[in-house]
């Protein structure tokens, strides 16, 4: 990789380092204040306004990432447009969520319903952060997020450590998703000029977005389901308590993800960019490598401190937490290689392709996690998802393009074995006219 594309990376990763430090310093304090129950009801209802937040982006940050990268100024255009775009089809879903909630938590969740709506509903308007991406500018994302995140995370220290009452918990929880959002829009329209696009030219964007999107929002809504999916069973199944102790475990065991999307974000406008097919695939195989030699030393190290740390962090009513955070942190290293297939995927416009699969992931991860959490509860909803994850990232992934996603992993085996590749000895049979 580059300078300029590692730079971009660090940037990236400083900002997660801090989400960690307040993941160890004060989500555990807080979740060890409000125990698992109350920390259950703010996962489930986060978890269902997640959902909404992501249908409501429709598939479109990489579409806009993809687009900013070849064509800037057309990227605006469409960065501009899909703002209301959000907004009305998030308006629209939020009702239903809402009231679903509101019949699964009662009257005393129904303010951490309301604190993950507002959150969620800025998360979603926030497309201004894909224009920085794009221009490998991470850093003014990162210096905003920061700001956004200590505010939020000192609001969450103080009420804890003040043990006042938990609904104060909303405060922090809306300014997650708010402070981030005024402060990237102001920096967003102080940098450019603000185009003028008329509004056959913004219907002609939205229809784009909308048909070009579906794959991507039913391939994104699957993703977010694995886990989310999870917990709605254990809700269902255990109740919050187990809701809360499935969120810790997910949680730490996805939190050291970011340096691996940091990586792909920096990496794939490049991939993207690329017009030889065949060194496309090699920077993407060693795209892979990067992810999974990132991932053997944090396993090592959760291994065997993972249960210490729950302990003393958390307390000993999330001690159960320990055996699914290993799982799931299987799931999250098959979802990081994951991600990589599907933006390799859209590199060659496999938007149909998406779409086709991804239902048949959506009725795995329902089979596999009914019975699972039916039978063994959180141990069966982190087996469940890192089950759909390996299905979904080879024997689905494998239809593709005649399987060229298989001679990725091919290409990534053979790297890792050799480190180095004959291109003359290894070469994809790649027809653009055949497949999907």
């Amino acid at each position: 990789m580059n300078r300029r594309v590692v730079t971009n990376a660090f940037w990236i990763i400083s900002e997660k380092l801090i989400a960690v430090f307040g993941l160890i310093f004060v989500t555990s304090f807080v979740a060890k204040y409000v125990g698992p129950e109350i920390f259950g009801e703010i996962a489930f209802a986060t978890s269902i306004f997640q959902i909404t937040q992501i249908v409501a982006q429709m598939g479109s940050d990489v579409i806009i990432f993809k687009r900013m990268s070849r064509n800037q100024q057309s990227g605006i255009k469409i960065t501009l447009t899909t703002a209301w775009f959000r907004l009305l089809i998030f308006a629209v879903l939020c009702i239903p969520f809402i009231a679903f909630t509101w019949w699964r938590l009662g009257e005393e969740g129904i303010y951490f319903v309301f604190a993950c709506c507002l959150a969620c509903l800025f998360t979603t308007l926030d497309v201004y952060n894909l224009f920085f991406d794009a221009k490998l500018e991470s850093k003014k994302n990162t210096l905003i997020n920061v700001i956004g995140l200590v505010v939020s995370l000192l609001c969450r220290w103080g009420i804890a450590w003040l043990e006042m009452d938990p609904v104060w918990l909303c405060v922090p929880i809306i300014l997650t998703g708010l402070i981030p959002y005024v402060l990237r829009r102001f920096l967003f329209h102080l940098e450019i000029d603000r185009p003028t696009v008329v509004w056959r030219n913004q219907m002609r964007y939205a229809k784009y977005l909308f048909y070009s999107g579906m794959a991507f929002v039913i391939s994104s809504i699957s993703v977010a389901l694995y886990t989310r999916l999870s917990m709605m069973g254990l809700e269902f199944m255990e109740g919050h308590g187990s809701v809360g102790v499935f969120s810790v475990a997910a949680t730490l065991a996805g939190a050291w993800s970011f340096v691996f999307n940091a990586f792909t974000t920096s990496a794939f406008p490049a991939i993207f960019s690329e017009n030889d097919d065949e060194e496309a695939l090699n920077k993407t195989a060693k795209l892979n490598i990067t992810v999974i030699a990132l991932s053997l030393p944090v396993f090592i190290i959760s291994f065997f401190f993972a249960r210490y740390f729950i302990d003393y962090f958390y307390g000993d009513k999330y001690e159960d937490a320990y055996i699914p955070l290993l799982i799931i942190f299987g799931s999250t290293v098959l979802s990081a290689l994951g991600t990589v297939s599907g933006r390799f995927i859209a590199r060659y416009s496999g938007y149909s392709f998406l779409s086709k699969k991804t239902p048949l992931v959506l009725l795995t991860s329902v089979i596999l996690n009914l019975p699972l959490i039916w039978f063994y509860g959180i141990y069966g909803a982190a087996l469940a998802t890192l089950l759909t994850e390996l299905i979904s990232l080879t024997v689905f992934n494998y239809f593709f393009k005649n399987g060229i996603i298989f001679r990725l992993h091919v290409r990534t085996f053979q790297i890792n074995c050799f480190g180095f590749l004959n291109n003359k000895q290894i070469r994809i049979n790649y027809h653009p006219g055949s497949g999907e």
